[in-house]
């Protein structure tokens, strides 16, 4: 119930906030995103970095990868400082790393996740900055115009 709460909620903060004429241009790094993190839920499920003691069945799974990571992906894509200098870049890139480390901590906290071996919030904001320098330059490459652009 708590993961499926966590969608419902981000699905309403995009609803609310995001850029729907934006969506050709941003939806493409989210299924790469929703890609990498059912990529990541297969390999630590044979390598456990990290698990979740409620087992889940199929469908809260997949609300993690098309649900959490793609609207948080699509706000961090359309919430990029107009001006891509290396300041505004690391600025953007603190914010939502620090969102997601604080989105991983109110998991363990609520005994909805746990770290395994040697994971821990270090190694998470390492590879939240990781992931979100991957969709900035994913974004950068790919990106399509917008409907109305030409």
């Amino acid at each position: 119930m708590f993961f499926m709460l966590r969608d419902l909620i981000a699905w309403f903060i995009w609803l609310l906030i995001a850029d729907k004429e934006r969506w050709r241009e941003i939806v493409p790094v989210c299924f790469f995103a929703g890609f990498l993190g059912a990529t990541t839920d297969n390999i630590i499920h044979h390598h456990p970095l990290w698990t979740y003691p409620s087992k889940q069945p199929l469908l809260p799974l997949l609300g993690d990868d098309w649900g959490i990571y793609f609207v948080v992906t699509y706000l961090f894509i359309q919430s990029l400082p107009k001006q891509h200098t290396f300041w505004r870049i690391s600025l953007h890139l603190f914010i939502f790393a620090n969102t997601g480390l604080i989105i991983e901590w109110l998991h363990v906290i609520t005994n909805h996740m746990t770290h395994e071996r040697w994971w821990n919030y270090g190694y998470s904001y390492f590879a939240n900055v990781i992931l979100y320098l991957m969709f900035y330059y994913f974004y950068k490459i790919f990106r399509l115009p917008k409907l109305n652009e030409k």
